[in-house]
């Protein structure tokens, strides 16, 4: 399995994981002076520097305790063989349904994305990995459909047809751990959140800035304990489509990720 795959659906988690977490107020702006990671609600403290403008901020959700989170994941690999240029894509899902914010996962039976059963871990959240007999996973067009049998979480049926972002290839090469990082594509469409990060051996490093925008730049000081080595940089376009079946919230999320591997030294 190639681990960037894995990786991916690990992040992915981790990023629910933050999201769902009881709501933090402070600013929310990583554009600005005093942007804080913890923040899941801006209070409109964001202080900017005299000459510089406000830039927009990410749209952030706010998850209410009670909820379930649903993330469609379509991958873009990018690898480079021989001089050659090589992108792969494979579909994954991720799926957790809480009623404390994501303190703990509550089981809801059988989990399926657009037909294909994701495994349930045993801290009850739901991951779809891509297997020997199906490399590329799951196959996604527009419309995106969620179902469960239900359990200690309610059965339910979501469908979503907001569809994908759109994100160009990175034109980013590799990291240097002295200098600042510019992580950069040509375009991106449809997303309302866009995802920047680098991985690295020994640490990562990553925002959520807002929809659309195609570059941002790591500081030299950001990306200094990464590790030397191989790593990944990714551009991560985020569509939401939040939803209320019964009495639950449910949002659901589509995100088009283009990863690409570098060396970092």
């Amino acid at each position: 399995m190639n681990i960037t795959r894995i990786t991916q659906v690990t992040l992915t988690l981790c990023l629910i994981l933050s999201l769902a977490s009881c709501k933090k107020k402070g600013c929310t702006d990583p554009l600005a002076n005093n942007y804080s990671q913890i923040a899941t609600e801006d209070d409109g403290s964001c202080q900017y520097d005299q000459n510089t403008a406000a830039q927009p901020a990410a749209y952030t959700p706010s998850f209410a305790s009670d909820m379930a989170a649903l993330v469609a994941i379509k991958t873009v690999t990018t690898t480079t063989q021989s001089g050659f240029t090589i992108d792969s894509e494979v579909g994954t899902g991720v799926a957790v349904f809480t009623e404390n914010a994501g303190v703990n996962y509550l089981e809801a039976g059988t989990v399926s994305l657009n037909s294909n059963t994701l495994t349930k871990n045993d801290n009850n959240s739901y991951t779809f990995i891509p297997s020997q007999s199906a490399p590329t996973g799951i196959t996604f067009g527009t419309d995106v459909d969620w179902n469960a049998t239900g359990g200690a979480w309610p059965s339910f049926t979501a469908s979503s047809s907001v569809g994908f972002s759109t994100v160009s290839d990175i034109s980013s090469g590799d990291v240097s751990l002295s200098s600042d990082y510019t992580l950069n594509c040509s375009s991106i469409a449809n997303a309302d959140s866009v995802y920047f990060g680098i991985d690295g051996p020994d640490n990562s490093e990553y925002v959520i800035v807002a929809g659309g925008t195609t570059s941002y730049t790591f500081t030299a000081s950001q990306i200094s304990a990464l590790g030397a080595g191989q790593g990944f940089v990714q551009i991560v376009g985020l569509k939401y489509d939040p939803q209320t079946v019964g009495s639950k919230d449910y949002w659901l999320i589509n995100e088009t990720v283009r990863t690409k591997s570098v060396t970092i030294e």
